[in-house]
């Protein structure tokens, strides 16, 4: 994993290591439902902005975790897509292996009306994505040693 939000890849996969064992263990409830979309097929994640705190994750579908991940790099393809959520659509569901896939050839900036999925969920205003930082930041709680 790299670094992300200044958690480097090493104190992130120890967190995603807490994550599945609680889920494997039934500890805590696995993602099923993405919080964004509403997909509840496919591969569905557990994401974090805060990684000191692994209980806080946030269950997204695989598309909505890559496209959140790209907006630093694509924050053009970032806000096409918050609005195509916004404006009611559910990406389709996808494997671990085929969001990649999709992400790349499906979802390009400024074709938003041929992308893979459908409208069936009501229009809003915000959704979790709104709700993230559109630019690099270290987050409070990043141990002060890690590199950005």
């Amino acid at each position: 994993m790299s670094t992300y939000n200044g958690f480097d890849g090493a104190y992130r996969q120890r967190a995603q290591d807490e994550l599945n064992a609680m889920w494997t263990s039934g500890l805590w409830e696995p993602p099923s439902e993405c919080t964004v979309c509403g997909q509840t097929s496919g591969a569905i994640h557990g994401h974090l902005e805060d990684y000191s705190r692994p209980e806080t994750y946030v269950p997204l579908c695989i598309t909505c975790h890559l496209i959140l991940h790209m907006r630093f790099r694509q924050p053009d393809l970032w806000e096409e897509y918050a609005a195509w959520i916004r404006a009611g659509h559910r990406p389709d569901p996808q494997t671990q292996r085929g969001g990649f896939y999709a992400i790349k050839k499906g979802f390009l900036v400024g074709c938003s009306n041929h992308w893979p999925g459908r409208k069936s969920n009501p229009a809003r205003r915000a959704t979790y994505l709104d709700a993230l930082a559109p630019v690099r930041f270290t987050h409070p709680n990043a141990p002060a040693d890690q590199p950005f």
